[in-house]
């Protein structure tokens, strides 16, 4: 099943400058980008076999200092073959090319998978799509595996009103994404029976854990 949006959110055309971008902390959607990627890196000790959802140009691949395999999975053949460049140093890493959803149609390619990991990709989902990846995840993962979530969250729809006033110049971007709700969405992590743990690193970007 591929995700509604899928070429919407392909970043093929802007895959050269992506780096740039994600890298201004300066403009509030990006605020807290660094700590975001130490916080994987220091919540990835102890993981062997990694999938990073919409990897991108590889950068929280990048962060993570010790694996055994890691799967960058993204829909943009540009971003992945930055992200080959960036990480032409390391072993062990598998490309590949396909959306966020279509890749759990055929589980099988995988090992034992004990460590999912994105950032910045999930809010391309609708809510009703962000629900079936967290049910896919976690049918992937074996008992003690874990999700890391780092995205651009709300943390509830009273919040998203407080967001929408204090950066009005960010309303469009608000509207043509799907931001997290993260108190719906931690419910229906909950619900599938992930233990969670929140981190928040700027207004609008928040970390979830979850172990399953």
């Amino acid at each position: 099943m591929k995700s509604k949006f899928a070429q919407k959110f392909n970043h093929d055309p802007s895959a050269a400058i992506y780096d740039q971008v994600v890298k201004n902390e300066k403009h509030p959607i990006r605020t807290g980008y660094s700590n975001m990627m130490k916080w994987v890196n220091e919540n990835t000790q102890d993981s062997n076999i990694i999938v990073d959802l919409g990897c991108g140009t590889g950068n929280t691949t990048k962060a993570v200092e010790f694996f055994d395999k890691i799967y960058c999975v993204d829909v943009s053949q540009n971003m992945l073959n930055i992200a080959r460049i960036k990480l032409k140093n390391e072993k062990n890493i598998i490309f590949i090319k396909t959306d966020l959803l279509e890749l759990f149609d055929d589980h099988q390619k995988f090992e034992t998978v004990d460590t999912i990991i994105s950032t910045f990709a999930i809010h391309h989902l609708t809510q009703e799509e962000k629900h079936l990846l967290f049910e896919k995840v976690y049918m992937l993962l074996p008992k003690g595996g874990k999700v890391i979530f780092g995205d651009l969250m709300f943390k509830s729809s009273n919040y998203e009103n407080e967001m929408r006033e204090k950066y009005p110049e960010l309303i469009g971007d608000f509207d043509d994404e799907y931001y997290w709700n993260l108190e719906d969405e931690i419910k229906k992590l909950q619900s599938l029976g992930f233990r969670i743990e929140i981190t928040k690193f700027s207004d609008l970007s928040w970390g979830i854990i979850g172990e399953k």
